[in-house]
This record gives C-alpha cells, structure tokens and sequence, in this order.
C-alpha cells in the first residue's frame, strides 16, 4: 500500500487533491504537498526471452517434433511443413549451379570435341529438367481440380444439412414403416397359425421356429423404418451443420494451398525454360574461343546460381519452424494434416529459467518517479502470503495504449526465481521512489 509523506512546499492551488480520495483544504499558513513513496502497479511473470513462431509460408503440416512443455535447444527443428516444390526447387538451382560451373569450365578451357559434347549434355539435362517442371504443372492443376470437386460437394452436403429433408422423403419413409408394419402383423399372424396347431399330429416345431425368427426379423425392420422416419422428421443436427461448414473451410484453405502450390510450379517452369535457353547459347559459343567478356558472364551466371541456391534454401527454410534460442515449448497449436497459414503463431516458445515481471500500467504520471535500480515487492494472487524482491532493470523509452491510458512498460528482475512461478501469473508490484 501507497504510504504518503508531507513535504513543506507551498501550493498555489486552492482545492489540490491526489488521484485518490480527496484531501482537506490545506490553509495558506501551514501549506502541504503529499506525494506518494511507493508507485503500485500492477504486471505480469514472463521470462525475459520469449517468442511466438510459426511458418513463414502455407502449406500441410507434415511433422509436429515437438510437444508442450519439453525443452530445446537453440536451433532445433519444432514443425515441418510438407513442401515438395522447395525441395524441387533445391536441386533444381544445385543443377544450375553445376550447368553454370561447366559453363565456365568451357570457356576457361577452350572448345573440344569433348566440350561441344559436354555442352549438348547441358541442353538435354536443361531440356529434362524443363519437361519435369511442366509435369509438376501439370500435376498441380489436378490437384486444383480435385479441391474444387472436393469443395463443390462439402457446399452441397453443407446446403442439404441446412435445407433439411423435403416433404415427399418424409412420405416415403411414413409409407416404410406402414410397410414394414404390414409385414410385421402377417408373419406374427402366420407364427400364432402354426403356434395354434402344437399338439396335434401335423405339428412341427421347426417351422414354428423359423416363423417366430421372421417375426423377429420384421420386428426389427419396423424399428428402423421408424428411426429413418424420426431422423428425417427432425431435420440435421447442430453439429451436422457445424461439422458441414468446418468441411467447407478445409476445402476451401485446401484449394488455396493447391492453387499457390500451380503458381510455384509454373514460376519453376519460366525457370527451367530460361536455363534451357541459357544452354543452347552456351553450346552455340562453346566452339569459339573465349573472351573475356565472356569470361566475365560465365563467373557471373556461377555467382548467380550460387545466390539462386542461398534463395532456394532460404526458402525451404520458411516451410519449418527452428527454436531461436533455447528455451521451453509453452503451447502448441497445430496437428500434422492441417493446413497452415504463414505468419500465424502456432508454437510459444519461452526461457523459463530466465522469468522476469513486466508491468501492465505503469501511467504517465508515475513513470518519472520509477528509476532503473529501484528495489520492488512483489506480491502474486496464485501465490497467497509470498512476498518477491526484485529491482527495476528498465523503464520502456516509448508509451503505450493500456485500459487506462497512456502507459510505461517497467521490467523488473526478479531476485530469486522461485519454481513455482509461471509465465503469465498476475503480479501486484510495489516500487519504492525516492
């Protein structure tokens, strides 16, 4: 609690109060300033490193290498997506980084039987590599059309759930069990015929038994034409339809996914297309002497696949998720088989050994009271009759929106960390002023 001190200051104002309960007017003789010695705030356990991760592009989730509460190391693969056009796309550039290397090779050497050779090598391997992008084209249309039938039939699944069964569907099952009811009576009627003659000559207890097993039978069928009959009479359930709607949302994020994955392989096509360009010339040059000019063209195109290589791992890089630091996983919220959506946060990661408290609204008018260096208690409600120290390590340079205002961000060391902390308890802080 905030304890007031009287400082012998005159004040100019008639009526000042704090931002508390208003005080009494003080008179001109004996004129009081109270200023508080400690500033209350309230804030949050967090440790002092933490981050939100998660895929820096769309695609299947194919691999979850971690679970909640385990710890890693800086590095450390957490999640995979399943993304065979970056993997393509990285043998595609190491392939044009050996095309450009033997270019460059050629020049360097001169023209051979041997190099024309190896140069129309080049061209076949370009022109291969060009027909297997064009079938991955392919290959991805097909699946763009098999999302769109897939979302067509979730939509009209969607449509009969919300439209419920039509009149005549619900006659036709009336008439079922009219039927089945029909049937029922004439073979209970057939078994109490046979039943009637026991004890007499012609009697056969096989037959009747067989009678009574059709009675059974048809007893059974009345029991579900009845239940077909209420189930259609009742319409969908709120979970049908809920089921329904989430099918159609996973068919249409599966139909993105299709038609990003046609856009990446058609730009691998314009690819591989240029690289059979880049073949045929150097085939047509490989005969003449080189120049330097050339030279300098053939080192360049090397530089350039390399560069091309960097971007292509940079790439598969962003279909994974890696821990930037060590740290513990706090949650998780992903499955294999979904489909994720780039930038979202589906992993927190935190260092849970290093837990400190960040105030949540520290105001504008307290913030130039709390100095780096300023010994804190600390008091928390999951932990009743426990008291903290800690000192003030930082006070943000920058303000921001809180529920009350303008606020300040403190963020406070803690002097011990206890094990029963946990990230995201709420903390009440007290921190003593000059």
């Amino acid at each position: 609690m905030s304890v007031l001190t009287a400082v012998g200051l005159l004040v100019g104002l008639a009526g000042c109060t704090s931002r508390g309960e208003p005080t009494p007017a003080v008179s001109a003789a004996e004129p009081q300033l109270f200023q508080q010695a400690a500033v209350s705030v309230s804030g949050k356990v967090v440790p002092q490193r933490r981050a939100e991760l998660g895929f820096g592009t769309s695609g299947t989730v194919a691999e979850v290498l971690v679970g909640e509460g385990m710890s890693v190391m800086a590095g450390q693969a957490l999640a995979r997506l399943d993304a065979p056009e970056l993997t393509a796309a990285i043998a595609q550039a190491e392939a044009a980084l050996q095309a450009a290397h033997a270019q460059l090779a050629l020049l360097e050497a001169g023209a051979s039987d041997h190099d024309i050779a190896v140069a129309e090598a080049a061209v076949a391997i370009a022109r291969e590599a060009a027909s297997t992008a064009q079938a991955n084209v392919d290959v991805a249309r097909t699946q763009v059309s098999a999302a769109e039938a897939t979302l067509q039939a979730s939509r009209a699944q969607l449509a009969l759930l919300q439209a419920g069964a039509r009149p005549e569907e619900i006659e036709v099952a009336r008439q079922r069990v009219e039927q089945a009811r029909s049937q029922l009576y004439a073979l209970q009627a057939q078994r109490d015929a046979i039943g009637g003659a026991k004890g007499s000559p012609g009697y056969n207890s096989s037959t009747y038994e067989a009678a009574e097993g059709q009675v059974f039978a048809a007893e059974d069928a009345v029991e579900i034409a009845e239940l077909q009959l209420a189930a259609l009479s009742q319409g969908a359930r709120e979970q049908e339809i809920v089921a329904a709607e989430a099918q159609v949302a996973q068919s249409l994020a599966a139909l993105a996914g299709a038609r990003a994955q046609v856009s990446v392989a058609e730009q691998q096509v314009l690819a591989a297309q240029a690289q059979v360009l880049q073949a045929e010339a150097q085939r047509d040059r490989v005969a003449a002497a080189s120049r330097d000019e050339e030279l300098a063209v053939a080192r360049a195109s090397v530089a350039q696949a390399e560069a091309a290589i960097q971007a292509a791992h940079a790439n598969a890089q962003r279909a994974e998720i890696r821990a930037p630091f060590g740290g513990t996983v706090a949650s998780i919220s992903l499955h294999v088989g979904e489909q994720a959506t780039p930038g979202a946060a589906v992993i927190s990661l935190g260092d849970l050994e290093t837990l400190q408290i960040e105030t949540t609204d520290l105001d504008e008018f307290d913030v130039d009271r709390v100095a780096v260096g300023s010994r804190v208690s600390i008091e928390l409600d999951a932990l009743p009759g426990a008291t903290f120290g800690g000192v003030v390590e930082r006070v943000s340079l920058k303000a921001g929106s809180g529920t009350g205002g303008t606020t300040f961000t403190a963020y406070i060391g803690l002097d011990d960390v206890d094990a029963r902390l946990r990230w995201g308890m709420t903390a009440f802080v007290d921190i003593e002023t000059e």
